[in-house]
């Protein structure tokens, strides 16, 4: 995806004032909201770029896409394997029930996965922190590499298990480290459309290779569900390798219409009042990583080869970033607004995974053979596609219309707005599904209900993911 680098000369390699021609707005202005539109109605473009040729929003428009395009790749892979045996599940009951595993525990092979893709993140990201975006995103796919293979090769429940504990495990990359590098090679205004294309290839790409595992199962065995994606996560393991770009860089601080703008670790872009500069700075102990002020001017843009060495420069402290970050994700928990994005996600998620856990059952109640239930992903396309475009087009043009009319300044609960068509959906459609489940009504009803709740699904993802990203300011503080 092109990105335009046009105000990469207003930055600095050093604080300094661009402009102060929007004090009124800045006097009203908090952490946490943006100065997204000028005076002129002119979409800024934030984070400000530094004058490296090597921070990634001066990139050129390949290397930008490369990294976006491995990152959809492996969280395409990831979540279909975390969340893709739900078309195939009565063919572990037959498999797994004469053994003496109980309907609950053989469900763990599909619930499990998603519980461990949460604890992933708190693995992946502190040390992606520490130790760079790639190397931990090499490491990362290598991981789940291996345990898909561990998966279609194992003979025993209890291994099977273990393999897909340690699939989630590796997965928590495409919630923690992807979004964080799609944040560091986006300006604000693109990111609405950069994580609706994540998400959206995610739920879309995920439900067409799982639209064939029932056919799959049914002809070669249920082995060959994970082979299938050894090959594919193979594959996106050269990508990563090739174009899976560090993405790490310490942005200077720049003032801009007497605010000082900055990037913490995180990939949070803060908006502070230049009188509150010096606090903050020192706080995220931000000034201590500024690069020596003639830096940029002198830096040679690295050549391709260089960007191929798989380790990075880690953290002076790296173990001490780690046990930061930990911390940093303990506060978390104070922020309301952080905890409402969790939340959200968490609810939609939940009402995902109970439609996934019951669909194989719901469908063949209505007479569908277990082949054929794989189909249902048809829906899940298509409602994916539909909210990934709800949020992409008129979504962020609701986001700007709501800055423009609040004298520029963006505000993170603009992006709330978005969600009041989807959750009124999405508690529509839970309904439905909840009401014809058990029969007694044609199998369109659970089918569209679950095809139409995507939208909600990918939607929320979208939506929080920016928000949360926006919304960070009560997390602040010496750490």
């Amino acid at each position: 995806m092109a990105m335009g680098t046009d105000d990469k000369t207003a930055a600095s390699s050093q604080h300094k004032e661009v402009t102060r021609t929007a004090e009124s707005s800045s006097q009203q202005h908090v952490e946490g909201n943006a100065l997204l539109v000028d005076k002129q109605g002119r979409i800024r473009r934030l984070p400000i770029p530094s004058n490296s040729p090597n921070d990634p929003l001066n990139w050129k428009a390949w290397e930008k896409s490369a990294v976006i395009f491995c990152c959809c790749w492996f969280s395409i892979m990831g979540l279909a394997l975390a969340s893709g045996l739900g078309a195939i599940l009565g063919v572990f009951f037959q498999f797994y029930g004469p053994q003496g595993y109980d309907a609950g525990q053989i469900t763990f092979l599909l619930t499990m996965p998603s519980l461990c893709i949460g604890l992933g993140n708190y693995i992946i990201l502190p040390l992606s922190l520490a130790f760079g975006r790639r190397p931990v995103l090499v490491l990362s796919t290598s991981v789940l590499l291996g345990a898909t293979i561990g998966s279609a090769a194992q003979d025993s429940y209890n291994g099977h298990l273990a393999s897909r504990i340690i699939q989630g495990l590796a997965t928590g990359a495409s919630e923690s480290l992807l979004p964080l590098m799609l944040t560091e090679v986006t300006f604000l205004h693109q990111r609405g459309q950069v994580f609706g294309l994540y998400w959206m290839t995610q739920s879309v790409l995920s439900a067409a290779f799982n639209l064939a595992s029932s056919y799959e199962a049914a002809a070669l065995g249920w082995r060959w569900y994970y082979w299938v994606f050894v090959i594919t996560i193979a594959v996106g393991l050269v990508f990563v390798v090739f174009g899976g770009f560090e993405t790490k860089f310490t942005r200077p601080a720049t003032s801009l219409d007497g605010c000082v703008v900055y990037t913490d670790e995180f990939g949070v872009t803060r908006v502070v009042p230049d009188s509150e500069a010096q606090e903050y700075l020192e706080a995220v102990d931000l000034q201590q990583q500024q690069p020596p002020p003639d830096a940029a001017a002198t830096e040679m843009r690295k050549p391709y080869l260089q960007k191929l060495k798989l380790w990075s420069a880690p953290h002076p402290h790296p173990w001490r970033a780690i046990l930061a970050s930990w911390a940093r994700m303990l506060q978390c928990f104070t922020s309301p607004a952080l905890l409402y994005a969790v939340l959200i996600s968490s609810i939609t998620l939940a009402g995902t995974i109970n439609m996934s856990l019951t669909y194989d059952a719901v469908l063949q109640g209505y007479g569908w053979l277990p082949q054929d239930v794989g189909l249902v992903n048809v829906g899940v396309i298509v409602g994916s596609a539909l909210g990934a475009a709800y949020c992409a087009f008129p979504g962020e043009w609701l986001t700007v219309w709501m800055a423009r009319h609040n004298h520029g300044v963006h505000q993170p609960e603009h992006r709330l707005l978005v969600l009041v068509f989807p959750a009124v959906l999405g508690f529509a459609m839970l309904l439905l599904y909840g009401y014809t489940a058990v029969g007694g009504a044609s199998y369109w009803a659970p089918l569209l209900a679950y095809a139409f709740f995507q939208i909600t699904f990918v939607s929320v993802l979208i939506v929080s993911s920016n928000f949360a990203a926006e919304a960070a300011r009560s997390t602040r503080g010496r750490l």
